[in-house]
């Protein structure tokens, strides 16, 4: 019995043979339905409304002193503080792996800055 193929299975390949090569899909989604990649953006920002503790320590603006309501923006493996007010400061103790950590999902992409700005209240 060994190396005997059965005879439906001898002309299953023969069909196989025969058949038409499946078309080529795009399985990729529409443009406007595509989210771009890490890459494609200059960075990304999130509220953040709670005060910041740090290694034991509340995190302050250092211009105004506001402790609160800040936007984490994350941007060339940097992550920066933004009061209320407008104020930036780099945070060094946070690292982009930290923002993706605590980062929600994009709810939007903005072509400017301040369209962002704007789109998060600030």
């Amino acid at each position: 019995m060994d190396g005997q193929v059965p005879p439906e299975v001898e002309r299953m390949r023969a069909e196989l043979e025969q058949a038409a090569p499946a078309r080529a899909v795009d399985d990729f989604l529409p443009p406007e339905l595509r989210v771009p990649s890490h890459d494609q953006l200059d960075g990304r920002m999130m509220p953040w409304k709670q005060p910041l503790v740090l290694d034991g320590e509340l995190v302050a603006c250092a211009e105004c002193g506001a402790y609160r309501d800040w936007l984490i923006l994350s941007t060339r493996d940097q992550v920066w503080l933004r009061c209320r007010k407008g104020h930036q400061q780099h945070e060094i103790r946070l690292d982009t792996a930290w923002y993706n950590r605590h980062a929600g999902p994009a709810d939007a992409t903005h072509a400017t800055f301040e369209d962002c700005l704007r789109h998060l209240g600030h």
